[in-house]
């Protein structure tokens, strides 16, 4: 069953086609990933799927819902949730106050929801493995964790879908085996991830489908056995030498 599906997603800035009529469909509990070379329209997709932007053609459904016209908090409400590319924590404010953000759109009224609430951070934080750290200022955690605070962030309301935005980007190879371990326990929550990365290895090992895109258009879609052997995915991204590499992992 689908969780997420968007049919012709299009977003065209000027004469510049960044999103050029993507089908795809997201099947609930499942870790899915999207990749391709910079340029490819990665990032423009996630923004289109979450609200940040509009499309110019398409339509997007989200858990049984037409959302293609919704705001960002609407869709949050309906249970999607997405971290970014650049890291974008409240540097001043303490690691619990940054993850009690992420509580906006489930928090009700009362100091009772306000307790409720710093349960539910706090129990966030232990997930990732930050909560010795909750009252620290959050600017002052090293990059890693940083991540972390962002996907505690993101996951405290307990999400149907997770948007991953180059999660493992700027991480040591430990840091990016915790993050695997992280995201699976994630999936194992009940919460579906759809994720951009360009890390392959990392891909390949968490994926349960790949959907590949190069200059906005969707090129192959497939399980992780099928894309690296893909010779269109070898041609337009991942090169012969890559390829060989992850087959030889497998």
């Amino acid at each position: 069953m689908s969780l997420l599906r968007t049919v012709g997603l299009t977003r065209r800035y000027a004469g510049l086609v960044a999103v050029d009529g993507v089908d795809l469909e997201v099947a609930a509990g499942g870790i899915h990933a999207v990749i391709g070379p910079n340029g490819a329209g990665k990032t423009t997709l996630f923004n289109l799927i979450s609200g940040v932007v509009v499309p110019s053609e398409g339509s997007i459904v989200f858990a049984g819902v037409e959302v293609t016209g919704q705001a960002v908090h609407e869709r949050a409400a309906l249970g999607m949730a997405r971290t970014f590319q650049n890291i974008r924590v409240f540097g001043s404010m303490t690691v619990l106050e940054n993850v009690l953000t992420g509580m906006h759109v489930r928090l009700g009224w009362g100091r009772a929801a306000e307790r409720r609430a710093v349960v539910a951070a706090e129990a966030a934080l232990e997930f990732v493995g930050l909560a010795g750290r909750k009252g620290e200022r959050a600017g002052a955690l090293a990059y890693g964790e940083q991540r972390r605070l962002e996907i505690a962030r993101a996951v405290v309301a307990k999400p149907k879908l997770l948007l991953l935005d180059e999660p493992a980007a700027g991480m040591n190879p430990a840091e990016t085996e915790a993050l695997a371990g992280l995201v699976r326990r994630i999936r194992g929550d009940g919460t579906t991830v759809l994720l951009v990365e360009h890390d392959m290895g990392f891909v390949m090992d968490l994926s349960d489908r790949i959907t590949v895109l190069n200059f906005g258009r969707k090129i192959f879609e497939g399980a992780p056995a099928e894309v690296r052997g893909a010779p269109e995915v070898v041609e337009a991204y991942l090169g012969p030498k890559v390829a060989a590499r992850l087959a030889a992992r497998a």
